[in-house]
């Protein structure tokens, strides 16, 4: 009776260690405490969140909800039921306990990279429970390496790359469309991987050192260790991928990780919800730095903030921040480049710009004054640029996965099929009596989410087909692939009345600001009917009435705070806001915003100071919830003008204007890409203290930069003249080819050529391409922006394809506004790129698209292997050169 007691004994014993989850006292302590102030926080919505925890019955499950609640941002504290979050953590216990490798998961790699929804600021959904069961069938059996690499092959068979805007998309919309940036194929990715059990983290580099723009991927943890991987993307083997080389040349890249992290990697920025974990040492050659910042008075200063900040996208992007201890120092670990280190406390500022590789510790004294003229030049250096590491994986091996990504594309493209073509949008607007040639727009916008926008439409009365046009030309383009009929269905009804016009710049305004769904870049939600009912009839007369009522009411009962939700990055919705009663600025902002369109007072988000404004029947207030430190109000204006000889300067591309405020400084949002010569004369800016930043990105990505401070006075006109530091220096010839030695075959078959045939006159541009990658396609977007360019040059253009990579789904009809010299075609067994692979003394074919220009002799006066934003600017330079 005895052993059979003590055997009872120990399989109780067992099974109740088995179902604590979380077993480090550190952890439960913390949590304990975060999770009694999530529910004094989320306290207005306790039924709807914490009432789930008395109804659980299995305490793994109690123990993983009381995690996800403690450290949840107030975005899912506000818009999400407690039954969503137990729904997911039950599929996420079932998956620990039927993967073979789930009860082997680490506590803390569990907590952080498995049991976690949020991967990034989408919206939340139901893909873990959808996709389980058919993500569990295509790995049975397998190890948890080759399950992972699966799993990417199964996200390439439904999401592609293609940009879009920065609101990110959730992991079922993103399954609907079949595409997205790679923001969305991470989130994605890792979404897929955390339904599986495999610890999985979105990585990113906020901005790359060489090139402008940024790449997010993917790292999960197979039995003990880290590998990266593309999102949606898959290689032969783990820790492959375009990006490896790039990411050497990388200042930093960094990962979140939910709750209060307790790893041993390195903690750039540690929150009350979670840690910002800096990766860099997993990519590039690194170096620590400290900064060390004193007051006016030589003191050190404590709690001063220090951003690192990288030249990109013509502004200087601050990468990572931080505080300065008691003794007035901070220090990060950081790629070998260049960086502007800029420090503020209580208004007072100070900056820096220095190489990595030569600084040991930087001091910066602040200062209280403000230059109101002064200009310098800086020379910004990338860490230099190495040969990617080589692969262990086989021929075999690689040729095999080659093979499966053309199946996955067709795959891909046979779903892609079902989408509306124009034909029957046409037939669909007939039927319907709405407008063609809106209806073929809407519909071919809306991808996978097609019948969502037929429902709409099917269900509104005829009389309102006009405005729910109307209503979805207003959204984004994303809007169009991932809103509800629902959602749609509540802002046009609860819209009306509407007016009289249903054309012109009446409707237009109405349709934009009062109609309209989309506010900020939150996800759309059917906030309008319910505004509606929450306030009396009385107190929204009295709103009309006089706007500061409806302020007063936001100031007295909306709580702001700006950290419980910087996790999640991602708005309140306004309905959660209402129900929460409290916000961070951007969601109350855009709450405000959302009851004035219920009531149908005329209001935005304005785009280009972020300022809430409501519209007085003769022009746009800004509206101040807290007392101001400036006059916002103050208006100067500006013109620029264009100090170069040889190019029109683009916004964000070669200037940008940044405004100062509380200490630093913060670009004015003009539109991207715009040239210089299409700004208005006289453009109405806030008056304040500014600076413009030029800079001028050369072939081995260092920058010629400038830095130049002036102030926009109240109601005067300040003329800045725009000044882009240009390089006259030709490049010389780095090797010679014998370009009539190379075949190439014109796509699809037409005979083979000289590969020389297209240099004979004025010289080539040939690009070696892979159309299904991220990069060429980012080179294939940037050509047509130096279309003009290109075409007054005339030289030839050659987009060079190996048939191992093109799919059966391949048209270079897909590829709009290319110059009109150019031609696809074959590189007859690479010869041309293996030669080019022994004058470079490493392999090219791994890190498309590989670039060269060549003089009618045969000189290579210009390269470019890998990832490159910007690289049509760069070519149109060259090629500049070639014609003097």
């Amino acid at each position: 009776m005895r052993t059979l007691f003590s055997a009872i004994l120990f399989l109780f014993i067992a099974a109740s260690l088995k179902a604590q989850l979380i077993s480090n006292p550190q952890t439960l302590a913390n949590m304990s405490q975060a999770l009694k102030q999530k529910r004094s926080a989320a306290e207005l919505r306790a039924t709807q969140l914490f009432t789930v925890l008395e109804r659980t019955v299995r305490p793994e499950e109690r123990q993983a909800l009381e995690y996800l609640f403690a450290y949840m941002p107030l975005s899912d504290l506000a818009d999400y039921q407690g039954d969503y979050f137990l729904e997911q953590v039950k599929k996420t216990i079932q998956a620990r306990n039927e993967m073979p490798w789930g009860q082997k998961i680490p506590e803390e790699e569990f907590l952080h990279f498995v049991l976690p929804i949020r991967v990034n600021n989408e919206n939340l959904d139901e893909f873990r429970t959808t996709v389980y069961d058919e993500l569990k069938g295509r790995i049975r059996g397998m190890d948890m390496r080759s399950a992972a690499l699966e799993i990417n092959h199964w996200c390439h068979e439904k999401v592609t790359y293609r940009g879009s805007d920065e609101r990110t998309s959730s992991p079922l919309a993103s399954l609907k469309t079949s595409f997205g940036r790679c923001g969305e194929e991470s989130t994605f990715t890792v979404s897929a991987m955390r339904a599986m059990g495999i610890p999985a983290r979105q990585v990113y580099t906020p901005r790359w050192a060489h090139s402008d723009d940024n790449h997010a991927w993917v790292e999960v943890w197979i039995d003990g260790k880290w590998y990266f991987l593309g999102a949606c993307e898959p290689d032969a083997d783990l820790n492959m991928g375009w990006f490896a080389a790039p990411a050497m040349r990388a200042m930093l890249v960094h990962t979140r990780a939910y709750g209060w992290y307790n790893g041993d990697e390195n903690v750039i920025d540690r929150q009350d919800n979670f840690s910002e974990l800096n990766l860099i040492k997993n990519y590039a050659e690194t170096k620590p730095i400290v900064i060390k910042v004193i007051n006016t008075d030589g003191k050190p200063a404590v709690k001063a903030s220090v951003e690192y900040q990288l030249y990109n996208y013509a502004e200087f992007y601050p990468i990572a921040k931080g505080k300065t201890d008691a003794n007035g120092f901070h220090s990060i670990t950081t790629g070998l480049g260049d960086l502007l280190i800029w420090a503020t406390l209580d208004g007072a500022w100070n900056y820096k710009k220095i190489t990595i590789e030569k600084t040991d510790t930087l001091t910066l004294q602040l200062l209280s004054d403000h230059p109101s003229s002064f200009s310098e030049n800086f020379d910004l250096i990338p860490p230099v640029e190495k040969a990617p590491p080589e692969t262990s994986a086989s021929p075999a091996s690689r040729a095999e996965n080659a093979r499966r990504l053309l199946v996955e594309d067709s795959i891909r493209m046979t779903y892609m099929q079902t989408f509306k073509d124009s034909a029957w949008s046409v037939n669909f607007a007939r039927k319907m009596n709405l407008d063609e040639k809106e209806t073929i727009s809407i519909f071919q916008k809306s991808y996978g989410n097609w019948q969502e926008i037929v429902d709409f439409l099917s269900l509104c009365k005829p009389e309102l087909h006009v405005w729910a046009l109307s209503l979805l030309e207003s959204i984004s383009e994303k809007d169009l692939r991932d809103t509800r009929s629902e959602i749609l269905t509540d802002h046009l009804l609860n819209a009306a009345p509407y007016p009289a016009a249903i054309e012109g710049e009446e409707a237009e305004f109405y349709s934009a600001y009062i109609l309209s769904g989309r506010i900020s870049n939150e996800m759309m939600r059917p906030w309008r009917g319910y505004l509606q009912q929450q306030f009396t009839m009385e107190f929204k007369q009295s709103i009309k009435s006089d706007i500061q009522v409806l302020i007063q009411w936001i100031r007295e009962n909306i709580r702001v705070d700006d950290i419980a939700n910087l996790h999640s990055r991602s708005p309140l919705s306004p309905r959660g806001v209402f129900e929460l009663k409290v916000a961070d600025t951007r969601s109350r902002d855009i709450f405000f915003v959302a009851v004035c369109r219920s009531l149908h007072i005329a209001s935005r988000i304005n785009p280009a100071t972020y300022l809430p404004q409501y519209w007085n029947g003769q022009s746009w207030i800004n509206v101040a919830f807290e007392p101001v430190k400036e006059n916002i109000s103050a208006m100067g204006s500006i013109r620029f003008t264009n100090a170069n000889q040889s190019i029109d300067p683009k916004y964000a591309i070669h200037f940008t204007i940044a405004r100062f405020k509380e200490g630093v400084y913060r670009s004015v949002d003009f539109e991207y890409g715009q040239e210089l010569s299409k700004f208005k004369e006289s453009i109405d800016i806030e008056a304040g203290k500014y600076y413009l930043v030029t800079g001028n990105r050369q072939s081995d990505g260092s920058v010629l930069s400038s830095l130049t401070f002036f102030e926009v006075p109240e109601g005067k006109l300040t003329v800045i003249p725009v000044l882009v530091r240009e390089s006259f220096e030709r490049a010389k010839p780095w090797a010679h080819v014998d370009l009539s030695s190379y075949s190439i075959k014109e796509y699809p078959n037409k005979p083979a050529t000289r590969a020389s045939k297209a240099a004979e006159s004025k010289g080539a541009i040939y690009i070696w391409i892979d159309p299904d990658k991220e990069p060429s396609k980012h080179v294939m977007a940037d050509i047509p922006a130096v279309k003009t360019l290109l075409e007054k040059w005339n030289g030839g253009l050659v987009f060079l394809l190996q048939k191992e990579r093109i799919s059966q789904s391949f048209n270079p009809g897909l590829f709009p506004n290319l110059p009109a010299q150019s031609q696809f075609a074959f590189d007859e067994q690479s010869k041309l790129l293996n030669e080019l692979s022994r004058l470079k003394k490493h392999k090219l074919e791994n890190n498309f698209p590989v670039i060269i220009i060549s003089d009618a002799k045969g000189n290579l006066v210009y390269f470019s292997e890998g990832y490159k934003i910007g690289i049509g600017e760069q070519l149109a330079k060259e090629v500049s050169h070639l014609q003097k």
